[in-house]
Formats: C-alpha cells, sequence, structure tokens
C-alpha cells in the first residue's frame, strides 16, 4: 500500500511540474497516468483492509448447493517452525436430514461405481482408485481415511515405491457425510507403512479437524487455533491486486508512448510526402525568379512574402504547405542576421530530405562562387525532380495493380463457379 501511496504522490509531483513547466503534452500524460494506476492501487488495498478487518479465522459458509469455498491462509505454528500458505475448503450448508436421506441412496451407488476406477474388483486393486471429494453434484460429501499413508494417499494413488510382494492389510475408510448422517464403506488392502513424522501427523490431524467442522450445521466455519497441543495461528493469503494495477498503469504509459511515436512516424511520412511533391514547382517559381535577375535572397523574399500574401488574404482557409513554412523560417532568420549561408544550411538539415539538402548545397556553393550559372543548375534540378515524380507515380500504378490482382482472382473464381455449378447440375440430371 506504501508503496503505491509513493507512486501517486511521485506522479502527482511531476504532473504539476510539467504544468507549470507547459509540458503537460509531451510529458505529463504519463506522470497522470502513473497517479490514476497509484491511486487505483491505493483503492485496491484499501478494499483487501476493509476485508481483513473481519476475524480471520471465521469464514461465511456458502449457502446450500452452491459448491464449496476456498480461503488462502498463511499457517503458522511457531514451536513446530511452520509458516506456509495453506488453503482452506469450506463446504456449503448441509441440507437437513429428511432431505440428505432422500440422496443418500443415489449416492451410495454412485460413489461404488466411481471408486474403483479402473479397477475390476475390491480384491485385487493394481491402479489408482478414485477418491471422490462428494457426490451427487456435490450435495453430499466424502471422506477419505487410512490406517496407514504410505501405500495409498488420500489423493487415491498408489506409491509403487512403498508395494511390497506380500504386503500389509491396510483398513481404508469412505464416509459418506451430511448433517448427522454418516454411511461407511471399508475394505483392506496390504501395505508396509512407516511411521509419520511429526509434521506429517500434525497435517493429517488438521485434516480431520477440518473435516469434523465441515460436518457440522453452524453457519460459520471456525478454524482451529489448537490441534494437538500446537496453537495455529491463520493470516489471509495476500492477493497483492495493487501490483497488477500499477502494472496496468505502467502499460498504459507505454501504449500511449507507442502511439505517439506511430503517430509522429506517420505524420513525418505525410509530411515528407508533400515536401516531395512541392519540390518541383518551387523550384520552378526559384528559377524563374533567378531568370529575371534577381539574386537568391532577393528570390527568396519574393517567394516568402507571396505566400504571406496568399494565406492572409484566405484567413487561414488555406492550409499549409511545408515546403514554404521552412522558407519563411529561413527567410525571417536571414532578416534577423544568422547569415545566408547557416540559414540555407540549417534549412536543409530541418527538411531532412536529400533533394532540399541538396539545394542548400547548390545555394551555398552559389553564394561563394556567384549566381552565374545557378539558374542553368536549378532548371536542371527541377527537371530532374519532375522525372523522379513521373517515376514514383509509376511506381505507385504498379504497386495498385499488383494490390489489385487478389480481388481479380476471387472475382475468376466466383465467376467460375457460377459457370460451373448449373453445368454440373445439367450434366448431373
Amino acid at each position: 500500500m506504501y508503496l503505491c501511496i509513493g507512486v501517486a504522490l511521485a506522479g502527482l509531483i511531476f504532473y504539476i511540474l510539467c504544468l507549470r513547466k507547459g509540458r503537460r503534452r509531451a510529458y505529463g500524460i504519463y506522470f497522470l497516468i502513473l497517479t490514476i494506476s497509484g491511486v487505483f492501487g491505493v483503492l485496491v488495498c484499501l478494499s483487501d483492509a476493509g476485508s481483513d478487518l473481519l476475524q480471520p479465522d471465521r469464514i461465511e459458509r456458502p449457502k446450500p448447493g452452491s459448491g464449496v469455498q476456498e480461503e488462502d491462509y498463511v499457517l503458522s505454528v511457531e514451536d513446530l517452525s511452520i509458516s506456509e500458505p495453506y488453503r482452506v475448503t469450506v463446504e456449503n450448508r448441509h441440507l437437513t436430514k429428511r432431505e440428505l436421506e432422500e440422496l443418500f441412496t443415489q449416492a451410495e451407488a454412485e460413489l461404488e461405481r466411481t471408486f474403483l476406477g479402473e479397477n475390476e474388483t475390491l480384491d485385487h486393486i493394481t491402479k489408482n482408485v478414485v477418491l471422490a471429494d462428494s457426490v451427487m453434484d456435490g450435495l453430499v460429501g466424502v471422506s477419505w481415511s487410512f490406517d496407514d499413508y504410505k501405500t495409498v494417499n488420500l489423493l487415491g494413488e498408489l506409491q509403487e515405491e512403498a508395494l511390497s510382494e506380500n504386503g500389509s492389510l491396510v483398513q481404508v475408510t469412505a464416509t459418506l457425510e451430511y448433517e448427522e448422517i454418516q454411511v461407511e464403506h471399508r475394505f483392506s488392502m496390504r501395505v508396509c507403512a512407516p511411521e509419520k513424522t511429526l509434521q506429517e501427523r500434525f497435517f493429517e490431524l488438521l485434516e480431520q479437524e477440518l473435516k469434523t467442522q465441515n460436518a457440522g450445521t453452524e453457519a460459520v466455519f471456525v478454524l482451529p487455533k489448537n490441534v494437538a497441543g500446537h496453537a495455529i495461528r491463520w493470516t489471509k493469503q495476500p492477493q497483492r491486486k495493487q501490483y497488477a494495477v500499477l502494472m496496468l498503469g505502467l502499460c498504459a504509459m507505454a501504449g500511449v508512448a507507442i502511439g505517439r511515436k506511430e503517430d509522429a512516424r506517420k505524420e513525418k511520412e505525410k509530411r515528407d510526402a508533400k515536401l516531395i511533391a512541392e519540390y518541383p514547382q518551387m523550384l520552378s517559381q526559384m528559377a524563374l525568379l533567378l531568370g529575371a535577375g534577381m539574386t537568391v535572397s532577393r528570390a527568396w523574399e519574393r517567394i516568402v512574402v507571396s505566400y504571406e500574401n496568399r494565406c492572409a488574404a484566405q484567413s487561414g482557409a488555406e492550409q499549409e504547405i511545408p515546403v514554404y513554412e521552412e522558407m519563411r523560417i529561413t527567410y525571417h532568420q536571414i532578416r534577423d542576421g544568422i547569415g545566408e549561408r547557416l540559414a540555407y544550411e540549417q534549412f536543409g538539415e530541418r527538411i531532412q530530405l536529400q533533394v532540399y539538402r541538396r539545394l542548400a548545397t547548390l545555394l551555398v556553393q552559389n553564394l561563394r562562387k556567384g549566381t552565374a550559372g545557378l539558374s542553368r543548375l536549378l532548371e536542371k534540378e527541377m527537371q530532374d525532380a519532375f522525372d523522379a515524380q513521373e517515376n514514383f507515380a509509376k511506381k505507385q500504378g504498379e504497386e495498385l495493380q499488383t494490390k489489385l490482382l487478389l480481388p481479380m482472382m476471387l472475382m475468376l473464381g466466383l465467376v467460375i463457379v457460377i459457370i460451373m455449378i448449373p453445368a454440373i447440375a445439367n450434366f448431373q440430371m
């Protein structure tokens, strides 16, 4: 619980810091998710703590016919050095004696059928027997006991390593239990059982005590506090639901980060496609203005001013054009005194496309050598850009034809089926 409180407080503090620094959209969403997951973890802990306020050694018994109820505890016996998880099974509230008597006849028959398992008779048991916990859909409980647990355990499994050729008799008792009525079935097996350890004997007595409690009629199942002189302390097994809530919060943060990264990638691809599509037109304007006798900086300014006037006249109705927006940034950088050479280099670096970097290199080179021949180089670059755009369009068309191949094949198969079914039907007639 303290971990969840710490996570919630840390997330809230960092979220407030992000709000103050104006980074709510960039980083604040992650800390908000972390805060929410921590708060839910605290609520889960409080819910579990509320249930722990009840007496840990008392369990509300299920209603008759609703099945058994399992509760996880931590079993602690100090003088036996026992501290381990233990699952307690609580049966439902039992029926009245009259209701039980109506079921016992059928329950005895069902028990005899299921007990043998793959064996043929009780006189020759060579395979595991079936020790049913209940019969008649759980309405009648069955408890099993052996006077020696070396040959057969409480799961009905034969312990082959303990079997001998001669063997020894082991008394097996199956007790049908409900309310105060009990019906016992006994048979003998040959085994050689060693003495049980103190801890094994303790767990055997504990199981017997729990069975005795299950045979009671009380509405509350009371866990034993003392077995064979050994004091028992029961502790509820922690559920650790708060960690699952925190993990969900972390998964949500990862999902948001991945989604943002994917959105940014798609946005960049869309922007790059627009930049490549606008590249020939921008080169055309630049070459035309340079051919009219303008300098590079003057032509650049003329294109930017024309774009700004067009945007102002349309009152923002026109969508922003990426290449002219980048040219606007470069234009204002030059006006602020950054220098044409550095501004053109940053123009190519910001766009991060090979064609624009090549254009920036041409502009920088011609600042050193003069504008002679620049118009011709731009016209050649423009022609190469148009050719590349045409090749790109042809490639997209070929890819589209390939994608349409499968639907066309499916339509062809459908046409063949429509034609062949009547033909086959007429042939059979």
